[in-house]
Order: structure tokens, then C-alpha cells, then sequence
């Protein structure tokens, strides 16, 4: 289980997060939306063990990150949105490199588990390349295979499927289902809503660092004054596009 229990990160006079409280049970998706700058990833950031809270609690599996790091960590695996690889390891390099970390035993079985994630993303051609020859998108697979190699129990995943073709993405779905089919606890972000409410048990949207709805796309409908997709009910709760200047730069543009 996940659990933020009022949640907050300020940065100088800036409120970050804002008392943010949520939990992620057992075998389940939940997406955590928000536009840009809501404080999405500072909150994952808490979550890791990345990043102090100013206020607050996070816990992983009944652990206080902050007080009990190490052990809270070894339940997890994380795809940053932005992830740092080491350019002159290979990929299969790589991800032996972070098992090792893990201590997954050497051997045929890590192997072949390696080998089969490596080929559902459709890297397994390239990983005895150079990581610095990698596109986004194929740093992006090797990221979600080094995540999954230790069979974490949770997943946190920022932007898991930005950068990745449509094929992979498909894939990192059925994936993604399949681990919490297996009772893997899965907290994700997405800006492609989309995805969310397709693979989603339940939802959380967060604007200016606060949770301002939450629940199944059921609940969210009602709260939204029956809105059906979520793109209108996120654009209902945070604020759409300014459709006045819209017209108006085009307009001028005309």
C-alpha cells in the first residue's frame, strides 16, 4: 500500500504540495493528474524518498519513508520521467547491473526474464548497444525493464508512456494490468488522459498542489455533473483553455 497523509513540500514561500493526502491499495492502478506544475512529481519524489516533506507522512507498505528508508525501498520500483542511464553501459549491461543492486540471483531464470521484457518492449535487438545511442523512447524500456527486474510489490511510474510508440505503449498497458492482476500496487501519471481512464481503478486530480477530486471514473462523472470523458471533467475541475484569446490570436492571425 501507498499512503500520503498530509502531504506537503514548500520551496522557499512556495506551497509545492498542499496537505495531500491519498492511498494506493493492494492491486490497484490509481493515476494521479494534474496540469503541469500541480505538484505531481514532487509528491512521487516524497513517495521514493527523494525528496524531505516539509510536512506530512508517506508510507510504503506500512513503512515511514523518512524514518525507515531502506526498508520501505526495498518494496518498490520507479520510472522517473526523465531518466539518467549511464551512456557507456549497454542495455543488457544495465539491467544487470541494477539487479545486482536488487541481489536478484545470477542465472538462467534472471536471464530469461530479462530477455522475455526485452522482448515484449521489442528492444531485445538493441540492448548490446550503447545507451547513449538510444532514442527516448528506447531508454524509456530499459528504464520499466531495470524497474521491473527485482519484482517489486509497488510501481511508481512518472509519465511511464511519454516518448514510447504507440506499439510499446499498448504493451506497457497489458503489462501494467497484468501486475496488478498480480497484486502489484501501481501509482501512476499521465498527461494522456486517455490512458488513465482506460487502465485506471481510480483516479486522483490534483491542481496547485491539491487534491481536488477524487474516485472511479463513476464517482468522477457525478462530481463533474455527469461529464463523461475524463479530458471534461479534468477541464471542468482545473480550468480549460481560454477559448476568448484563442479566437482572438487566430483572428488576428487570419
Amino acid at each position: 500500500m501507498i499512503e500520503a497523509i498530509t502531504l506537503t513540500k514548500k520551496f522557499s514561500e512556495f506551497i509545492a504540495v498542499d496537505r495531500l493526502s491519498f492511498q494506493v491499495n493492494p492491486g490497484e492502478i490509481y493515476g494521479l493528474l494534474g496540469p503541469n506544475g500541480s505538484g505531481k512529481s514532487t509528491t512521487m519524489r516524497m513517495l521514493l524518498g527523494l525528496l524531505k516533506p516539509t510536512d506530512g507522512t508517506a508510507r510504503i507498505n506500512g513503512f515511514d519513508v523518512q524514518e525507515n528508508t531502506v526498508e520501505a525501498k526495498r518494496f518498490m520500483g520507479f520510472v522517473p520521467e526523465e531518466a539518467v542511464l549511464p551512456d557507456r553501459l549497454t542495455g543488457w549491461e544495465y539491467i544487470n547491473y541494477v539487479g545486482d543492486i536488487w541481489r536478484v540471483p545470477r542465472g538462467s531464470e534472471r536471464d530469461e526474464e530479462i530477455d522475455e521484457l526485452l522482448t515484449l518492449l521489442d528492444i531485445k535487438d538493441a540492448s548490446d548497444d550503447l545507451i547513449e545511442t538510444y532514442s527516448k523512447g528506447m531508454s524509456r524500456k530499459i528504464g520499466i525493464v531495470a524497474a521491473l527486474i527485482h519484482t517489486p510489490k509497488i510501481l511508481i511510474l512518472d509519465e511511464v508512456q511519454a516518448g514510447i510508440d504507440p506499439r510499446g505503449a499498448a504493451t506497457i498497458k497489458e503489462i501494467l494490468i497484468g501486475l496488478r492482476d498480480r497484486g502489484t500496487t501501481i501509482l501512476m501519471s499521465t498527461h494522456v488522459l486517455e490512458i488513465a481512464e482506460r487502465m485506471c481503478d481510480r483516479i486522483g486530480i490534483i491542481n496547485e498542489g491539491k487534491m481536488i477530486a477524487e474516485g472511479t471514473m463513476t464517482e468522477l462523472r457525478l462530481k463533474a455533473k455527469g461529464q463523461q470523458s475524463l479530458e471534461d471533467i479534468f477541464l471542468n475541475l482545473t480550468g480549460g483553455p481560454d477559448m476568448q484569446r484563442i479566437a482572438a490570436f487566430l483572428g488576428e492571425d487570419s
